[in-house]
C-alpha cells in the first residue's frame, strides 16, 4: 500500500514539475526561436566599384552634365513574412537574408549605384523597422567611407493591399522615404488591412513540428519562424489619433490610398508612392481596373509620380482589349470567346472537361454540354475558378489566361491594370480632368535581399522568385489547393463565399515560368548622392529597364522657351513637337567577378551572396535593334473609347549595329491638329540574347495553337530555362498639352 502511495506521489511530482522541465528544455534548446536581426554590413574599404556610365556624361541638351545611375527600389529581406517562409530550407531556400545582405549584394555583386529596402509593412514590428533603419544608416556610412563612390541606400516599405472585390482593390505600393536621418523616420511603417499574410502568421504548431522533423538539421530556422509569427500575431492596430512618431508597439493601418496619403502628409520627409505588380493575376481580381483609384481622394500627384512597370514578376506596361471575363450587367459575367491573342481560363476549363469526357466515351452532345457547364462554373466561382476542375493538372491549362504577345508578361495578365491603360483614362467627375502622370521605373521585387539581380541571366532559383520545386507535391498542394483529387470528367460547382479561408490558387507550376531576374530603375543625376538621385526620381527624369544597363535619353528639343526638356516633363506646347532619342546597349559581361573585388575579406561575400558571379562588364556593348515610339492620347470626354487612343508602336526606327548606339529625331505633325493632351514615350530594344524563363510556358505549337506546355522546373526543363528575348528600356513619358 505504501509503495502504491509513493508511486502516486512520484507521479504527482512529475506532473507538477513537467511543465517547468519542458520550459527548461524549450529555452535551453531554443525551441521558441529567436529574433533574427539585420546582420552586419561588411566594413571593407575597397569594393567592386565599376560604373557603366563613367564615360557617358552629359545629356542631349548640353545644359547640364548628368550621369546615368542604376538602382533597385524594390527589395525584401527576411523581415518580410513571405520572404522568410520562401527562404526556409524546406522550401529550397538558403535561410536568413537580413538587411545587411542587401547592402553587401548591391556593393559587391550587382554593383548598383542605389537601392531601397521595402519589406512588407504587414507584420513588420517596430524593432525590425528600427533595425532596418540602423542597418541602412550603417550601409550608407561604410559605403561613403570606402574610399570610392559608395552605394546610396533608401528606406521604405510595401503597403500590400489586395481584395477579391475589384471595387476595393488598390494593389501593392512601395513607399520610399527621401531621408535616412533618425529624426525624419516615422516610428513605424503603414500597413494595409490586407490579410494575405495570415497564412504565414497563424501557423499551426504541428506544421512547425513536421518541418522540424523532416529537416531536423535546420530546425532553428523553423523555431525562428514560429517566434516571428507569435510576435506579429500580438500586434494590434494603433489607437485612432496616435501620433505617427509615437514609439508604442502597434500597427499603423491605412485601409485605402486615401488614408495612406493623409498619413504620409504628416511625415517629416519627402515621400514617393510607387505602385507595382499592377497587372498580376495572382493578386488582382479578373476585372480589376485603374479607374477606381483615379479621383482626388485616392490619387495625389505630389506622391504618386512613378509606377514600377517591370519586375521579376514580369511587365505591367501593355494594354490589350481582351478581358479574362465578359461583363454582362453589374453582377453577371460570361466567359469570353477565345481570340488569336487570348485564351480565357474559363474557356479552357470547358475544353479540359470536354477532353476528359471524350476519353470517357461520352457523346459529342454530352461532352459539349459539360464543357459549357464547366465554363459557367468557372465564371461563377471566380477568382477560385480553377478549383472547379477536379484534380486539375497544370499542363491541361496550356497558355490560357496569358498575354501571348506581351514582352515577358506577368502571370494571368490584367490589361486594365496596365500602365498604358492608366495613362489613357481620365476622370471627369470634377471640374478639371484628372489623369495619371506616371514616370516609369523597373526593379526586382527580390525576396532574398539581392537588389539588381538582372546583371547576369544565371541561377534561376537564386536570382528569380523560383523557390518552390514544382516536382514537390507538398509545395504544390500548399500553394494550389484542390477541392478534389480525381481527374473527373465533369466540373464541380464551387461557392466562393464558402471557401473564403482558402488561399487563392497561385498556380505555382505555371506561374514559375513567368518569374524573371528583375528590372532596374535608371536616373539622370547630376551626381551620385542622395539629394540628386531623389531630385531625378521626383522630377521623373528616370527610366525602366528589364535588367540590362541600357543607356537612354529622350528629350523634347523645340519647346517655345528654347529649352531642352527631358523625359518626365509636363509641358504646354504651341507647335508641332520634335523629339530626340539616343540609346546605347548594355555592356557584355565577363564571367566571374572583377579582380578589384577579389581578396580575403570579400571572398566570403562573393561565395555566399554572389555565388562567384558579379556585375563584371567589358568594353563591348550589345547592339540596339530598334527604337519604338508609343503615343497615347488620354480620353478627352467621358466614355471616349480607348481603341485608337493607345498607339503601340506609333513609330518604329530600325537601328544599324553600332558600338556608338542609336540616335534619331522624330516629330508629330498631328499634335496641333488634335488640340488635346498627348503622351509620348520610347522603348529602346536590344538585340536578341538569352534570359531566364525567356520562352515562358515554352509552348509546343501546331497551326499556331499551343498544344502542350513545357513547364520550367519539370524533368527535361531544369536549370535556368533560358529563352531568347530582346531586353529593353522604357523611358518615362513626356506629357504635352496643346495651347495656343
Amino acid at each position: 500500500m505504501k509503495k502504491i502511495k509513493k508511486r502516486y506521489i512520484l507521479y504527482a511530482i512529475i506532473l507538477i514539475f513537467s511543465p517547468f522541465i519542458l520550459l527548461f528544455f524549450s529555452i535551453f534548446f531554443n525551441w521558441f526561436g529567436t529574433y533574427i536581426g539585420p546582420g552586419e554590413v561588411a566594413d571593407i574599404k575597397k569594393i567592386n566599384q565599376i560604373s557603366p556610365t563613367e564615360e557617358v556624361t552629359g545629356d542631349l541638351s548640353g545644359q547640364l552634365k548628368k550621369r546615368i545611375l542604376f538602382g533597385d527600389l524594390h527589395v525584401h529581406t527576411t523581415f518580410s513574412f513571405d520572404a522568410f517562409i520562401l527562404n526556409l530550407p524546406i522550401a529550397q531556400g538558403e535561410g536568413v537574408h537580413p538587411v545587411s545582405d542587401a547592402c553587401n549584394f548591391a556593393r559587391f555583386c550587382s554593383g548598383l549605384d542605389f537601392f531601397g529596402v521595402t519589406d512588407h509593412a504587414e507584420g513588420l514590428t517596430r524593432r525590425e523597422w528600427l533595425d532596418s533603419t540602423k542597418s541602412l544608416q550603417q550601409c550608407s556610412e561604410i559605403s561613403t567611407n570606402s574610399g570610392a563612390e559608395g552605394v546610396v541606400p533608401f528606406l521604405g516599405w510595401e503597403w500590400t493591399q489586395t481584395s477579391l472585390d475589384r471595387s476595393n482593390h488598390f494593389g501593392h505600393k512601395n513607399i520610399i522615404l527621401k531621408d535616412l536621418q533618425t529624426e525624419r523616420i516615422p516610428a513605424r511603417p503603414i500597413s494595409s488591412n490586407a490579410n494575405q499574410f495570415n497564412m504565414f502568421v497563424d501557423i499551426n504548431p504541428l506544421f512547425i513540428m513536421g518541418a522540424t522533423v523532416l529537416d531536423f538539421s535546420n530546425r532553428q530556422h523553423y523555431f525562428n519562424w514560429r517566434y516571428k509569427s507569435l510576435v506579429a500575431s500580438s500586434l494590434v492596430s494603433c489607437k485612432k489619433g496616435t501620433n505617427f512618431f509615437n514609439t508604442s508597439e502597434c500597427a499603423e493601418v491605412a485601409n485605402n490610398p486615401e488614408e495612406l496619403i493623409n498619413k504620409l502628409k504628416n511625415l517629416n520627409t519627402e515621400v514617393l508612392i510607387i505602385p507595382h505588380g499592377t497587372s498580376w493575376g495572382v493578386t488582382s481580381p479578373p476585372l480589376a481596373s485603374w479607374d477606381i483609384q483615379l479621383n482626388s481622394l485616392n490619387y495625389d500627384s505630389n506622391f504618386s509620380k512613378l509606377i514600377e512597370i517591370y519586375s521579376g514578376h514580369g511587365n505591367s506596361e501593355e494594354y490589350r482589349v481582351w478581358l479574362p471575363l465578359e461583363e454582362q450587367g453589374s453582377d453577371f459575367f460570361n466567359c469570353p470567346t477565345p481570340t488569336q491573342g487570348f485564351l480565357p481560363n474559363c474557356f479552357q476549363a470547358g475544353e479540359i472537361i470536354r477532353e476528359r469526357c471524350r476519353v470517357s466515351a461520352g457523346s459529342y452532345d454530352e461532352c459539349s454540354k459539360r464543357a459549357q457547364e464547366a465554363r459557367d462554373n468557372f465564371v461563377e466561382a471566380s477568382p477560385f475558378g480553377i478549383l472547379t476542375v477536379p484534380g486539375y493538372e497544370p499542363k491541361e491549362w496550356k497558355n490560357s489566361g496569358q498575354c501571348k504577345d506581351c514582352f515577358l508578361p506577368s502571370f494571368n495578365y490584367r490589361p486594365k491594370m496596365s500602365a498604358q491603360y492608366a495613362l489613357a483614362i481620365t476622370d471627369f467627375s470634377s471640374g478639371t480632368p484628372l489623369r495619371y502622370k506616371f514616370g516609369f521605373i523597373g526593379s526586382s521585387d527580390n525576396h532574398l535581399a539581392r537588389p539588381g539581380t538582372g546583371y547576369k541571366e544565371k541561377f534561376r532559383r537564386l536570382n528569380s522568385e523560383s523557390r518552390i520545386d514544382i516536382e514537390n507535391d507538398s509545395g504544390r498542394k500548399f500553394l494550389n489547393p484542390r477541392l478534389s483529387d480525381p481527374r473527373l470528367p465533369r466540373s464541380e460547382k464551387v461557392d466562393p463565399s464558402l471557401i473564403e479561408n482558402i488561399t487563392q490558387p497561385v498556380e505555382s507550376e505555371r506561374s514559375s515560368s513567368f518569374l524573371y531576374t528583375g528590372g532596374l530603375v535608371a536616373v539622370h543625376s547630376v551626381s551620385k548622392n542622395r539629394e540628386d538621385i531623389w531630385s531625378a526620381l521626383n522630377s521623373k527624369e528616370v527610366y525602366a529597364t528589364s535588367g540590362e544597363r541600357i543607356l537612354l535619353w529622350f528629350d523634347l528639343i523645340n519647346h517655345q522657351s528654347k529649352k531642352i526638356f527631358p523625359m518626365g516633363s509636363e509641358l504646354n506646347m504651341t507647335k508641332e513637337p520634335i523629339f530626340k532619342v539616343r540609346a546605347l546597349g548594355s555592356q557584355v559581361q565577363n564571367i566571374g567577378c572583377s579582380e578589384v573585388s577579389e581578396g580575403e575579406k570579400t571572398k566570403g561575400i562573393l561565395d555566399r551572396l554572389c555565388k562567384g558571379e558579379c556585375f563584371n562588364p567589358t568594353d563591348l556593348r550589345k547592339n540596339i535593334d530598334r527604337i519604338e515610339v508609343i503615343r497615347i492620347r488620354p480620353q478627352s470626354y467621358e466614355g471616349e473609347p480607348l481603341e485608337g487612343l493607345i498607339e503601340d508602336p506609333w513609330k518604329t526606327f530600325i537601328c544599324e549595329p553600332s558600338q556608338e548606339g542609336c540616335e534619331m529625331e522624330f516629330s508629330d505633325p498631328q499634335f496641333s491638329i488634335g488640340n488635346r493632351e498627348v503622351v509620348y514615350y520610347v522603348r529602346a530594344i536590344q538585340e536578341e540574347t538569352d534570359a531566364i524563363n525567356g520562352s515562358g510556358l515554352n509552348c509546343t505549337k501546331i497551326d499556331g495553337k499551343c498544344t502542350e506546355i513545357n513547364l520550367c522546373g519539370e524533368k527535361g526543363r531544369q536549370g535556368d530555362c533560358l529563352g531568347s528575348v530582346q531586353e529593353r528600356a522604357w523611358s518615362s513619358p513626356i506629357f504635352l498639352n496643346f495651347s495656343f
